[in-house]
């Protein structure tokens, strides 16, 4: 069936329940014991029905579920105030005019509070109320009092003096014009803030539907007002209370229906939706709800443990759940090839001695690959420069019977390596909070200099202090601190290094023989990561000082 007959259904059941109702209403039924008040009774049952219908489909936690059981239990108090009106103080009038103008409460309360469900319908901010919300409930209250206090001004319905007759001898007056536009122009407002939030094509292309209920409650309703409403038995087929619920509860249905509004039902189509493979079976392994990517599962497969391989690439999660069991397919075809990938660059750096410490290091990384394949891509886009100049240096190694080109290989190699290790590892502990221990920032420079010392250049680090600095501006002080090593290796005697991470955190370099400076590139890079950059050169030694903001807070 399709989401428009769907619809339109049940619209329809909805106007065959207010049809229901005008054998009583118009008298068919006699209003006397044991049918008296048949017909307040057969719509007070109907609005219970209707706060558990919401109940059921919408979410019962949140504002959402709360307002639209709080419009239904409006509508229960429209029906209650309407029989009280008629059946207990009938004949006492200024009670009755009374509980006549306490109509209104939840006329009134019904347009807002339905405005208030669009707004509160993928709101952004679900812990503040939309300001319109404010605006409409102050002008929704004011009418309200203007109506409770009609006797005082008779701006709403005016009456003959001492209001005599004043149940049939009435004028509406020009307040009563204005509060009925104001009701349909809150029903408007809520129904267009639905079709203009909702992202579902179907949906939208559907939304004309809602104007069908929206068009029958006005026309019922200028009906009433000119006093053209279709009689039986000398009473209208329909009057204002019934009307306004029933127009109400059918916009809300055609819009529970095309998924304007979110509701607790149509799972089947959620799963199907899924771009993961995943699916629910019953205990046999029959599927109840599956998504479009997933397989069929055989025997075999339904008999498998959790985390089995189906195949060469793709893995078979498996979870028990009340009734049946939980299925996902985790394509690993990725993750495969980088291990393959691993294991090739492992055996290439088995036979060096010095590299069975980055055999080790790339071990630790693989048992993380599962967890962190996004962060590793981004890891080998910032490092590859520096894994291709360890593959040149290796192939060089290999290359010469030189003992002394394989030690100047072997020891940039594993320059080069504790640079990719730590500048990963900040990568990795930054990526949750956005924020460097100062400590970890620390721990790196002190690996790359006792790799330098290796290389029989001197280095030594200083650091003090603690706090924790923004990760991009850690980051591209690693960055350039590693650019300096690398386009200096020839010339440069001596490395020192201080890290403060007091007040202000600094980051001091002082460099002897430094002939290559900070690339302008390398330069701009740092003032957009708010890191200031001082530099001062006396005779052969060069000093750097680059300030960093602290406590993850960018300059």
């Amino acid at each position: 069936m399709s989401e428009a007959n769907k619809t339109l259904r049940r619209m329809g059941l909805y106007y065959l329940l207010l049809a229901i109702h005008i054998i009583p209403c118009a008298n068919v039924i006699p209003d006397s014991f044991p049918t008296r008040n048949l017909s307040t009774i057969y719509l007070l049952i109907l609005c219970v029905c209707l706060v558990m219908y919401y109940a059921h489909r919408v979410s019962p936690t949140g504002r959402l579920s709360a307002m639209m059981r709080t419009l239904a239990w409006m509508a229960l108090l429209l029906i209650l105030l309407r029989g009280v009106k008629y059946s207990v103080f009938s004949e006492v009038g200024i009670l009755a005019r009374h509980i006549w103008y306490l109509y209104y409460v939840p006329m009134l309360l019904l347009p807002l509070f339905l405005f208030c469900i669009s707004l509160l319908v993928s709101s952004k901010e679900p812990a503040r109320t939309p300001r319109l919300w404010h605006g409409a409930l102050a002008l929704t209250v004011l009418f309200i009092a203007l109506v409770l206090t009609n006797d005082a001004h008779q701006l709403v319905f005016r009456f003959q003096p001492g209001f005599r007759g004043w149940d049939d001898s009435y004028s509406r007056s020009w307040l009563f014009y204005a509060i009925t536009v104001w009701q349909y122009a809150l029903y408007l407002a809520a129904i267009l803030i639905l079709i203009r939030k909702c992202r579902v094509s179907s949906a939208r292309r559907n939304a004309w539907l809602i104007l069908i209920p929206f068009a029958i409650g006005i026309t019922a309703n200028v009906l009433l007002i000119l006093g053209k409403m279709p009689q039986l038995g000398g009473t209208n087929i329909i009057e204002f209370p019934e009307a306004l619920i029933v127009t109400v509860a059918a916009v809300l249905e055609c819009c529970m229906q095309l998924g304007l509004i979110p509701t607790n039902t149509d799972y089947g189509r959620l799963f199907q939706h899924f771009s993961i493979a995943a699916q629910i079976t019953d205990q046999a392994g029959d599927p109840v709800y599956a998504s479009d990517s997933a397989a069929r599962l055989t025997p075999a497969q339904f008999a498998m443990e959790d985390g089995e391989r189906m195949d060469a690439h793709t893995a078979l999660h498996k979870k028990a759940l009340p009734g049946g069991y939980g299925f996902w397919q985790d394509d690993l075809t990725e993750l495969d090839r980088l291990n393959d990938a691993l294991e090739e660059a492992k055996e290439g750096l088995a036979q060096e001695g010095e590299l069975i410490r980055l055999r080790s290091e790339l071990k630790e990384r693989q048992t993380k690959l599962e967890q962190r394949t996004r962060v590793y891509d981004a890891i080998a886009r910032q490092t590859q420069r520096q894994s291709l100049l360890i593959s040149a240096l290796a192939q060089a190694g290999r290359a010469s019977a030189d003992a002394a080109v394989k030690d100047f290989c072997r020891s940039r190699i594993t320059l080069l390596a504790a640079y990719i290790k730590r500048y990963a590892n900040l990568m990795l502990l930054s990526r949750e909070s956005g924020t460097v221990d100062a400590g970890e920032l620390g721990l790196s420079f002190a690996e790359v200099l006792r790799r330098l010392n290796d290389c029989g250049t001197p280095g030594e680090l200083i650091q003090s202090g603690s706090g924790t600095l923004p990760a991009d501006a850690a980051l591209i002080v690693f960055e350039a601190f590693e650019s300096l090593l690398e386009a200096n290796e020839a010339s440069l005697k001596g490395v020192f290094v201080n890290l403060s991470a007091h007040e202000q955190a600094t980051l001091k370099l002082t460099l002897e023989n430094l002939t290559v400076p900070l690339t302008a590139a390398m330069e701009a890079r740092l003032r957009d990561r708010g890191v200031e950059l001082e530099s001062q050169r006396e005779e052969n030694v060069t000093y750097l000082c680059f300030a960093l903001p602290k406590g993850g807070e960018r300059a």
